[in-house]
């Protein structure tokens, strides 16, 4: 990805910024869960690899947005905005490959203001996340013994 060329209004670089914290938070809790629960090091080398190669793409454009940050104003701060209950790895797995596919999607769509190739490396990003995620469902499906499942007591 090169440097985002255009530059973004105070509200886009909001947006921006916390997607991008979105996107890579979301990918470090689903490699987490592919190398601890489903140990699995095909999949762990799939989602590795794309989320250090999200990180080195979005460095310069992070460190654009960065300044315009204002967390301590954010509406979705407070501890009543993310009161999603999970009840199983499966669950934070689930929630998490959302969370990456959902952030994609909102880079890619206000990149497209400024920055239509950037946009697409987003989509590209969103779409490998789609086709991730259903490789670990599929993971989860067999039965990994190591993974508690929803509904259980784990």
């Amino acid at each position: 990805m090169k440097e985002f060329s255009g530059h973004p209004s105070d509200a886009a670089a909001r947006i921006i910024d916390v997607n991008l914290n979105r996107l890579t938070e979301g990918l470090r809790v689903v490699e987490d869960v592919v190398r601890l629960a489903l140990e699995n090091r095909r999949l762990l080398a799939c989602i590795r690899k794309l989320r250090t190669q999200v990180g080195r793409d979005v460095l310069a454009l992070r460190r654009q947005v960065i300044p315009g940050r204002r967390s301590e104003f954010d509406l979705g701060r407070g501890d009543r905005f993310d009161r999603a209950r999970r009840k199983s790895l499966e669950d934070v797995l689930l929630a998490n490959f959302k969370r990456a596919e959902e952030s994609s999607r909102v880079l890619e769509e206000v990149l497209k203001v400024s920055d239509p190739d950037l946009a697409g490396k987003f989509k590209a990003v969103r779409f490998r996340l789609y086709d991730i995620e259903r490789e670990a469902l599929e993971e989860c499906e067999m039965g990994c013994s190591r993974m508690p499942r929803r509904g259980s007591r784990n």
